[in-house]
């Protein structure tokens, strides 16, 4: 009898404690499991920009969902042309700037045994030329054109998402 009561209090005791979300406690990439990411150009005189990333064997996972993808921003030069002289090229006072975010949700139901597979991404993204109030050219009488773009990306991983990054599996590129 006492053992029965010593039991049920245990468990009893046991279903009374808070659950517990299991985080991530060592997040890595399997061997031979790293995502590569390969950009289609890193400074370009154009305004689409795009590359692919290899698909990914993360371990030592949480249970929760996990977010993944690509984040990326890419700035170039103005100039501003003026109409009525057009040899008058000045520099712009700002630059064009576009951020960019390509991002994915495995569900935690997806991973096992903090085991997951990370699809392969691709993104592309584009960069508007400014008005000439955004250049910073002096009146709507000029006009602008963009100079070289420059832009880094980083493939981020997310558990959970937005608050917890993952650095073990993100990576610039």
């Amino acid at each position: 009898m006492k053992v029965t009561l010593v039991i049920l209090v245990l468990a009893t005791a046991i279903l009374a404690l808070p659950l517990t979300v299991v985080r991530a406690a060592s997040p890595h990439y399997k061997h031979g499991g790293e995502p590569t990411c390969t950009p289609a150009s890193s400074s370009v005189t154009g305004t689409t920009f795009s590359g692919n990333c290899t698909a990914g064997l993360a371990a030592g996972l949480g249970n929760e969902d996990l977010t993944f993808g690509v984040v990326a921003q890419v700035n170039a030069g103005t100039f501003c042309h003026n109409k009525g002289n057009p040899a008058l090229i000045v520099p712009g006072q700002n630059p064009a700037t576009a951020q960019f975010a390509e991002l994915e949700t495995i569900p935690g139901s997806a991973i096992k045994n903090g085991n997951a597979t990370l699809p392969a991404i691709s993104f592309s993204f584009s960069l508007g030329t400014p008005t000439t109030e955004e250049a910073g050219c002096p009146n709507d009488n000029w006009s602008v054109t963009l100079g070289t773009a420059t832009w880094t990306a980083r493939y981020v991983v997310f558990q959970p998402f937005p608050s917890n990054l993952l650095e073990d599996l993100s990576f610039s590129f």
